[in-house]
């Protein structure tokens, strides 16, 4: 299988994860989503990544699907429950995580967005993306109540989502600390991200400067 991706998307990320859990093999294809033929564009036509390119020939978008088709496939434990109720528990905690990063990235697309100067950017713009952030935050903090895993005893999809999301802030929006308003669920990222098999799927470095 191969997964068309750039490896800083915390959406990739969130794959990778479930694939590494999984016990399956992914051959990465890094694209650059702003070239206009870069592989993406005969498989999604939305040509967003990540986009996995299945053994039967098949294309899977965006990452809430490419995860429920890895899942499903033999190997490794189950990541998104079976039971109807606590799959639903574990999809709306990615729906959580998916939602904040949807947000934080709407923050960095209106700082870096080309030939717009400091005083062109929106403050009240990025100030409603940080409201729906930091309600994020808050509400995963909530749900995760101390716990161990978000859903039930053992590691689900919820866990990698969030763990993807919450790595991705530290990574592109360092500048907001989030960590003293929700001080449990930092405590456990700082736990959860010290798992090897999640570790491994962290992003390259960014250069210095």
């Amino acid at each position: 299988m191969k997964l068309f991706c750039s490896l800083p998307s915390p959406f990739a990320r969130k794959v990778r994860a479930v694939a590494a859990e999984k016990g399956l093999d992914l051959e990465l294809v890094e694209v650059d989503v702003f070239q206009t033929d870069n592989g993406v564009d005969r498989l999604n036509p939305l040509r967003k990544v990540p986009c996995l390119l299945a053994d039967d020939g098949e294309a899977w978008f965006d990452s809430r699907v490419i995860v429920e088709y890895l899942d499903g496939l033999p190997g490794g434990p189950r990541l998104i429950p079976e039971d109807r109720d606590a799959c639903l528990q574990v999809k709306r905690i990615e729906a959580l995580a998916d939602g904040m990063l949807d947000a934080g990235v709407l923050v960095r697309m209106e700082r870096l967005w080309p030939g717009r100067s400091a005083e062109q950017r929106s403050a009240a713009w990025q100030d409603w993306q940080w409201t729906k952030v930091d309600g994020a935050l808050a509400e995963l903090q909530a749900r995760l109540g101390g716990r161990a895993y978000f859903v039930g005893d053992r590691l689900s999809l919820a866990d990698l989502a969030v763990a993807s999301a919450l790595g991705w802030l530290d990574y592109r929006l360092p500048d907001h600390p989030w960590r003293p308003q929700v001080p449990a669920l930092a405590a456990w990222y700082a736990d959860f991200a010290r798992r090897p098999r999640f570790a491994a799927t962290a992003p390259p470095p960014l250069p210095a400067g």
